[in-house]
Parts: structure tokens; C-alpha cells; sequence
């Protein structure tokens, strides 16, 4: 069994927490801590993005 946690998971889990924060504040460094996951996949799929645009570059210009 796989321990990871799909992107769709992250964003259940912050809307989750999102209202347990409105409910309690005592949650908010989870929620904050889901929001610096959600960043960091944003931020790998982005740089993804990048490496993907730069060697369709350098293959047109071959």
C-alpha cells in the first residue's frame, strides 16, 4: 500500500481543514502546512512545465 497522497487528496483535505480552522483555530498550522504541500506540487509541476517547453526548443531548433 502506497503512503503517498494524491493532489486531489491534498485539495479534499484542505477544504476539510479549511472549515475546522473556521470551527477552532488550534488547526491552522495544518492548515498551513496543507498549503505549503499544494505550493510545492504546484511549484514541481511548474518547473515541469518549464523542462517540457525548453526541450521543445531545443528539438525545433534541431
Amino acid at each position: 500500500m502506497s503512503s503517498d497522497v494524491t493532489l486531489n487528496e491534498l485539495n479534499h483535505m484542505h477544504r476539510m481543514i479549511a472549515e475546522l480552522v473556521l470551527a477552532d483555530p488550534v488547526y491552522l498550522p495544518i492548515f498551513e502546512r496543507i498549503e505549503h504541500e499544494l505550493a510545492t506540487w504546484r511549484s514541481r509541476d511548474d518547473a515541469i512545465e518549464r523542462v517540457r517547453a525548453l526541450l521543445a526548443g531545443y528539438k525545433a531548433a534541431a
